[in-house]
């Protein structure tokens, strides 16, 4: 096995950045620490439920990646692009751009490093 290029590294750092990201959101959601969140439980609840959800799945597909799973690295593709759509869904402002750049970053370096990962 090829020893680990650099960029893979970095890579797995953006992703556990995405991660880290997810699970705040969660858990800044589920203590209501988010101003403009609606006032209804139910929609927090499941707000709160969803970030945690995004972050246990990345965390899961990333274990798998570094195992040079296949169907891992397509799905963490599928995963940050979808990420990376819905974004532009709603007001983009300043934090919204600095969450594209952390979904888009990891995919361009996937996709330049897909032997790495694709390699049995």
């Amino acid at each position: 096995m090829e020893t680990q290029p650099r960029s893979v590294a970095i890579t797995f750092g953006f992703i556990l950045l995405n991660i880290l990201i997810w699970f705040t959101l969660g858990i800044i959601i589920a203590f209501d620490l988010h101003s403009a969140m609606p006032d209804q439980p139910l929609v927090k609840g499941i707000m709160a439920i969803l970030s945690f959800a995004a972050a246990g799945t990345l965390s899961i597909t990333l274990f798998f990646l570094q195992k040079h799973n296949h169907a891992a690295y397509y799905l963490m593709l599928l995963y940050l692009g979808i990420a990376s759509l819905l974004i532009f869904f709603d007001d983009v402002g300043l934090v919204d751009l600095v969450a594209l750049a952390l979904s888009i970053l990891p995919i361009i370096l996937l996709i330049k490093d897909r032997v790495w990962y694709l390699q049995r």
